[in-house]
C-alpha cells in the first residue's frame, strides 16, 4: 500500500511542478518593460524636476516614493501608482500651486508614455494565463468539497478544517493563487488526512460500541449532617436541612447543595455526582445518552429541565438540555444521540449535571453568617497588623477573633436553614437514577457516502465493483467530464493492491480514494489555457459551474449545476442569474458569509484582544456574541438584498440578548440573533460600533484611534494608509496622575515632524469612533486606564474626511461617509471582485468595476445585485 501511495505523491508533485513551470513560462518577464528611451528622455527628468522634492526617501508624502517607482507595470502596484501619477498631473493638483508649473508639452509626454505602458500591461496581463491563474483549493474549500461530495458528517468536516494546515492570504483573502502555495509539509498533511477521509467514506461494518452506566445512589453515600466549616474552628456544626435523599428509585434532589449560586437559572446537583467518560470517549463520534429519572415541578409549576455539560472548562465543552420523561414515582428513560469530541488523550472527560431548581431554597443561617464573617474579618485584620508591625492593632484583632470564636463554639444553630418563603414539601424535585452512555454509534447505516459511491449488498467485491464506484464518483470529484484513462488509473491502483497486497475490497477502494483526494483534478481548480496564449476564451459550463460554486458556496457544484453544465445551458444569462439567486437562498451560502465577510471584516480575529480587569462586564457570552454579530448582520443584508451602504449605517442591528444588554437596548430576549430596530439614542448601526470590532481595534485597556482609522480606510474605503516611518513610535499611555484623553495624547504624538503628514489625514477616521470604549460600550466621557467618574474628560469625536468634509459627532461622521458613498461602493466592489476571481484587482479591471458600480447604482447598490453583476462580468466568465 505504501508503494502505491508514494508513487501517487511522486506523480502529483511531478505534475504540480510542470504546471508551475508552465505558468511561470507564460508570464512576461521584466525585460518586456525595460526602461525605454522615452522614459530616460522625457519621464525621468520630469519626475526629478517636479516630483522628487516631495516624493523621495526624505519625505515620501502620502506614502509615495516616486524615486523607487519602477517601469515593470505588472509588478505589484506599479501600474496603479503610475495611474495615480497621471491623474494628479492631468488634474493639475500636482505639482502643488506654490511650485513652478511644468511645461504642458513635457507633462503631456509623461502622460502619453504612462498611458501607453498601461495599455501594454493590460494586454500582457490578459495573455499571461488568462488573468486568473490555476490555484489549489484552500482548506475551507477542500473540506467542504470532501463533505459535500461524500455527504460526510459536519462534525468530521469541522475537525478537518481545524487540523489542515493554515492557508496564506493575499489582498485580505485566502482564495488568491499567489498565496496558496503547496509545499511538501502541506502535501504530507493532506495525505495523512486522506486516509481519515477514506475511512469515514468507506466503512466495512458499523463501529463497535462500548457502554458505561453510572448509578446515582452508588456515587453518593449521603449528605453530611455535621461539618467543620471554618479553619479557625476546632469543632463541627450541623449543616441544616438536607438537599437530597436516597430512595429505592434513585436519588431525589430538592435544592442546591451549597448556598451562593445567586440568581442562577440552573443549579448543580450535589458534589460527587459527575459521571466520568474519560475511559469511554476515546474517539470523536456519536454517543447515545440514556437518562433514567423523573421530576416533580412542585408548586412552582415550571417544567423541570436538565442540562448535561460535557468537558466543562475544556475545548471539548458542550451542553445538552432536555426535560426528563418520568416522575418521582415512575422514573422513565430520556434518550438522545449527541456528538462528543475525544480531545487529547490526557484530557478529563466528564459530565456535570445541573437543573432548573430553586437556587435559594436553602440559605445561610443569619446568626451563623454574621459570626462567620466576624471570624474571617478577624483573621484578615491579624494578618494586616502583623504586616504593619502594629502591636496595638494586633492585640485588638486577636481579642476580637477570640470573642467571635467563643460565640461560634456556643452557637447551637445550623449552618444553613430552609428559606421560609418556600414550602419545603412542595419544592421542585429532580430524581436521578442512572445515566447510561453508549458509543460510538452510527448515526445512520449504511452511511450516506455509500450511496454516493453506489455501494450496497449487491456491489461486486472485485475490479468490476471498483470501476463502478470510480465511474460514478470521478466526474463529480473532478467537477468535469473525465477520460477513461483517469478512471483506469484509480481502478488499476486499487485492483493491484487487492492482488499484490491482499487488501479486501473496501480497503482497496479506500486506497483509490486516497489517490484521488491528492490528485491534481481534485486539489486544483483547473481551467486550461487556450491554445493561443494571447486569446481570452469563455469558460466552458463545467468551469463556470465550479467558479460559481466556489465563489458562493466554497465547495463543488451541486446536482442542479452539474445538470445545467451537462446540457451546456448554464451560460445563458437568465439561467445564470436564476442560479445565483437560488444559491444565495441555499443554507450553504452561509459559507460565503463566513469566508468573504469574515475575512473582509476581520471577524476571524475577534476575541483575540483580552480586555483589562476593569471592564468587568466583558464575559465569554459577550465574546461569542460579538463574533457572530457581523456575520448575522451581513446575512441579513444579503437575504433582504439591502444596499451595501448599510454597512456604513443602518436602521437596524442583528443582535441577541447579551449584545442588547451591552448596547443598552431593551426588549431583546434569548440567545438567538434577531433584527432589532434602532433609535438615535442607541448610537449604533452598520459595522462601525460593533463591539467585537471596537474591542479588536483597542489594546484591552484603551482605545486606539489610529488603528481604528487605519481599519476604516483600508477595509471600508480601500485606501490603506502608508506604513509609519521606522522611528514614528507609539502613542504613550497616561503617566501617573495624568488624565489626558486619547485625542490629547494623539495631538502630542502628531507634533512630531515625522508623524504629522500621515496623521493629519488618518486620525479623524478613528477619533470619530472615540465614543466607543475599549469593549465597544457607548460613553460620553473618557474611561479606561483607571479614568472614570463625573470629572472624566468629555469625548470629542469631531474631525474631517480627507476630502475636507467636516463632522462634529458620530452621526455626522457616518453622514459624511454616506455623502461620499461612491468611494465605499467602489472599494466594496473591488473586495468582492477580488474574492470572486481569486486574484488581485487593479488598473486592468477599471472598466469592469465601472460597469459593476454603474449598473448596480440604479438600484442603490444592493448586495445581491452586486454579486449578480460580478458573476455576469467579463473577467468572471472568461479565462
Amino acid at each position: 500500500m505504501n508503494i502505491n501511495l508514494n508513487q501517487s505523491i511522486k506523480d502529483f508533485v511531478r505534475w504540480a511542478v510542470c504546471c508551475v513551470l508552465a505558468i511561470a513560462l507564460g508570464l512576461p518577464t521584466t525585460n518586456s518593460f525595460a526602461a525605454a528611451p522615452e522614459y530616460e528622455r522625457d519621464v525621468l527628468p520630469f519626475l526629478k524636476r517636479h516630483c522628487y522634492s516631495c516624493h523621495d526617501a526624505k519625505q515620501a508624502k502620502a506614502g509615495l516614493r516616486l524615486d523607487e517607482l519602477g517601469t515593470d507595470f505588472l509588478r505589484g502596484t506599479t501600474a496603479d501608482n503610475w495611474h495615480e501619477v497621471i491623474n494628479q498631473i492631468n488634474s493639475g493638483e500636482m505639482p502643488p500651486e506654490d511650485e513652478p508649473r511644468p511645461d504642458p508639452k513635457a507633462a503631456f509626454a509623461v502622460v502619453e508614455w504612462v498611458g501607453a505602458k498601461l495599455k501594454e500591461a493590460e494586454k500582457l496581463a490578459r495573455m499571461s494565463g488568462g488573468r486568473i491563474l490555476m490555484r489549489r483549493l484552500n482548506r475551507q474549500e477542500y473540506a467542504n468539497t470532501v463533505g459535500d461530495l461524500f455527504r460526510l458528517d459536519s462534525h468530521f468536516i469541522e475537525k478537518l478544517k481545524r487540523e489542515l494546515p493554515a492557508d496564506g492570504k493575499a489582498e485580505g483573502f485566502d482564495r488568491l493563487s499567489s498565496a496558496l502555495f503547496f509545499d511538501q509539509t502541506q502535501m504530507a498533511s493532506y495525505l495523512e488526512w486522506t486516509a481519515e477521509i477514506a475511512r469515514e467514506a468507506v466503512q466495512s461494518t458499523p463501529p463497535t460500541s462500548v457502554k458505561y452506566t453510572w448509578e446515582a445512589n452508588k456515587h453518593l453515600s449521603g449528605e453530611a449532617v455535621r461539618q467543620k466549616v471554618n479553619e479557625n474552628l476546632d469543632h463541627m456544626i450541623e449543616t441544616g436541612p438536607p438537599t437530597y435523599f436516597k430512595t429505592d428509585k434513585g436519588m431525589i434532589i430538592r435544592s442546591v447543595n451549597m448556598y451562593g449560586h445567586r440568581n442562577w437559572e440552573f443549579i448543580d446537583v450535589p458534589a460527587g455526582v459527575r459521571p466520568s467518560l474519560t475511559s469511554l470517549v476515546k474517539a470523536d463520534g456519536y454517543y447515545r445518552i440514556r437518562f433514567k429519572g423523573g421530576s416533580d415541578p412542585g408548586d412552582r409549576g415550571e417544567p423541570i429541565r436538565v442540562r448535561l455539560l460535557y468537558g466543562g472548562g475544556t475545548p471539548l465543552e458542550q451542553t445538552f438540555e432536555f426535560k426528563p420523561n418520568g416522575t418521582l414515582d415512575n422514573p422513565a428513560v430520556t434518550e438522545m444521540t449527541v456528538f462528543l469530541r475525544a480531545g487529547e488523550p490526557d484530557m478529563t472527560r466528564g459530565i456535570s449535571i445541573t437543573w432548573n431548581g430553586i437556587w435559594d431554597a436553602r440559605i445561610n443561617h443569619p446568626g451563623w453568617e454574621a459570626l462567620n464573617m466576624r471570624i474571617m474579618v478577624g483573621g484578615a485584620k491579624i494578618g494586616q497588623a502583623v504586616a504593619k508591625k502594629d502591636d496595638d492593632g494586633l492585640k485588638k484583632a486577636r481579642a476580637d477573633l477570640d470573642n467571635a470564636l467563643a460565640e461560634a463554639k456556643a452557637f447551637t444553630g445550623t449552618r444553613w436553614i430552609h428559606n421560609e418563603k418556600y414550602n419545603i414539601d412542595t419544592l421542585p424535585k429532580l430524581l436521578l437514577d442512572t445515566i447510561e452512555v453508549e458509543g460510538p454509534v452510527s448515526k445512520e447505516w449504511p452511511p450516506a457516502s455509500h450511496v454516493v459511491l453506489g455501494l450496497d449488498a449487491k456491489t461486486p467485491q472485485d475490479e468490476v465493483g471498483l470501476r463502478a464506484a470510480f465511474s460514478k464518483l470521478l466526474p463529480r470529484a473532478y467537477r468535469r467530464t473525465v477520460q477513461a484513462e483517469e478512471i483506469d488509473r484509480l481502478v488499476n491502483i486499487a485492483a493491484k493492491a487487492m492482488r499484490d497486497e491482499k487488501l479486501d475490497f473496501h480497503a482497496a477502494l479506500r486506497l483509490g480514494l486516497q489517490t484521488m483526494l491528492v490528485s491534481p483534478g481534485f486539489v486544483f481548480l483547473q481551467e486550461p489555457q487556450a491554445s493561443d496564449a494571447s486569446a481570452v476564451r469563455p469558460l466552458n459550463d463545467y468551469e463556470l459551474a465550479s467558479r460559481l460554486s466556489y465563489f458562493l458556496w466554497s465547495s463543488l457544484p451541486d446536482d442542479e449545476l452539474f445538470a445545467l453544465a451537462d446540457k451546456g445551458t448554464l451560460r445563458d444569462p437568465a439561467t445564470l442569474s436564476a442560479q445565483v439567486t437560488r444559491m444565495l437562498a441555499d443554507p450553504k451560502s452561509r459559507r460565503f458569509v463566513e469566508n468573504f465577510a469574515g475575512q473582509w471584516l476581520d471577524v476571524e480575529q475577534f476575541g483575540s484582544v483580552e480586555p483589562a480587569m476593569e471592564y468587568k462586564d466583558y464575559d465569554a457570552k459577550l465574546r461569542a456574541a460579538e463574533r457572530e454579530e457581523p456575520l448575522a448582520f451581513f446575512q441579513q443584508v444579503l437575504s433582504e438584498n439591502l444596499p451595501v451602504t448599510y454597512f456604513l449605517d443602518s436602521p437596524f442591528l442583528v443582535i441577541n440578548e447579551r449584545l442588547a444588554r451591552h448596547y443598552g437596548i431593551d426588549g431583546v430576549t434569548g440567545e438567538a440573533f434577531q433584527k432589532v430596530a434602532l433609535r438615535p439614542e442607541h448610537h449604533r448601526g452598520g459595522v462601525l460600533g460593533m463591539a467585537g470590532l471596537m474591542t479588536l481595534l483597542s489594546d484591552g485597556t484603551r482605545t486606539l484611534p489610529v488603528r481604528r482609522g487605519a481599519w476604516v480606510l483600508e477595509k471600508l474605503l480601500n485606501d490603506p494608509s502608508p506604513p509609519p516611518p521606522p522611528n514614528a513610535g507609539e502613542i504613550q499611555p497616561n503617566t501617573a496622575g495624568a488624565r489626558l484623553t486619547v485625542r490629547e495624547r494623539l495631538a502630542k504624538h502628531r507634533s512630531e515632524p515625522n508623524c504629522a503628514s500621515c496623521h493629519a489625514k488618518l486620525d479623524s477616521y478613528g477619533l470619530a469612533l472615540e465614543n466607543y470604549d475599549a469593549i465597544g460600550r457607548w460613553r460620553e466621557q473618557q474611561n479606561g486606564e483607571g479614568i472614570s467618574g463625573p470629572k472624566a474628560p468629555v469625548i470629542d469625536p469631531s474631525g474631517a474626511l480627507k476630502s475636507g468634509r467636516e463632522f462634529s459627532d458620530l452621526a455626522g461622521y457616518k453622514a459624511a461617509l454616506l455623502a461620499e458613498k461612491e468611494k465605499f461602493v467602489r472599494a466594496f466592489s473591488e473586495k468582492l471582485l477580488t474574492y470572486a476571481l481569486g486574484r488581485p484587482v487593479g488598473y486592468v479591471d477599471n472598466t469592469t468595476l465601472e460597469q459593476i458600480t454603474t449598473t448596480t447604482g440604479k438600484s442603490d447598490h444592493r448586495l445581491q445585485d452586486l454579486i449578480q453583476a460580478v458573476v455576469s462580468s467579463e473577467p468572471f466568465l472568461t479565462k
